[in-house]
Order: structure tokens, then sequence, then C-alpha cells
């Protein structure tokens, strides 16, 4: 799925298939290339992690506040 956020386009990628982590990727407007980072939940949201790709360079946090609204709404 492919939504615009702002000025960045944020692609949610699917699941790792028991439905415990989304991989996105946001490209803001100008960037070279996409941000990748992945949203993991385990037991419940105070346990979910936040990994990133050491390639992607910085994340824009509007990024990842979207990812988790929408991670809580599909994990």
């Amino acid at each position: 799925m492919e939504f615009t956020v702002g000025d960045m386009v944020i692609e949610a990628l699917g699941s790792d298939g028991d439905d415990r982590a989304i991989e996105f990727l946001a490209t803001p407007q100008g960037a070279e290339a996409p941000a990748v980072f992945v949203i993991h939940r385990e037991q419940d949201w105070e346990s979910a992690r936040l990994t990133v790709d050491p390639h992607s360079g910085s994340i824009p946090v509007a990024a990842v506040e979207w990812a988790v609204e929408f991670a809580r709404e599909y994990l």
C-alpha cells in the first residue's frame, strides 16, 4: 500500500507472515533513496520496537509517527 503524507510517500510493504512486523519505505520529496524501517510488535505496544536499515540515512519523524499509527491498526 502506498500513501502520501505531507511531502513524502510512505509505502507499507507488508508483514513478516505472522503479523508482528510491518516494513515501511519513506521517501521525502527530493530524496535520492527511500528510508527503510520496520515496526515490530511483540506481546503489546509497550514492547514494540523500531528497526532502521543502516543504509537508510535519516528518517523523518512524521514518517515514523504515521507508521506507528498505521501499525497500531494492522498489527
